[in-house]
């Protein structure tokens, strides 16, 4: 694959993330709005899960992620931000540190649209590229 087409489908990526924040939620993604109003329990998630996938233990990051959706409690619109920051962030990191985890641009899209059906909602039509 070339560069430009990795490029293109990060690109993609975090264009439907964006838009899925704005969809779902009606707003864009920001942490700091995030952590006022969901408090302390979506700040520790969302830094724990982010602080995982910068060593490189992205699979574990999101095994946990998925644990959090099946017995954390959160409301669905503290967990729905929550999914989309923690996928946004995977997809930024370069192909080199995504393979060196033994993680794709596609297990994001997956894991994307599988964590968000276990929230209820149904994202399938605008994850596939």
């Amino acid at each position: 694959m070339y560069i430009y087409e990795k490029d293109y489908i990060m690109r993609m990526i975090y264009g439907i993330i964006q838009m899925l924040a704005v969809i779902l939620f009606g707003k864009k993604l920001d942490a700091q709005d995030l952590i006022i109003a969901y408090g302390d329990e979506f700040k520790g998630n969302n830094d724990y899960l982010l602080e995982l996938v910068d060593k490189g233990e992205i699979n574990a990051a999101e095994n946990r992620l998925f644990e959090i959706i099946e017995t954390s409690g959160m409301p669905k619109d503290a967990l729905g931000p929550l999914i989309l920051m923690f996928y946004e962030h995977v997809n930024s990191k370069d192909d080199d540190f995504l393979a060196k985890a033994g993680f794709s641009r596609e297990e994001i899209l997956t894991g994307l649209r599988d964590a968000m059906s276990r929230i209820g909602m149904d994202v399938s039509e605008y994850v596939n590229i």
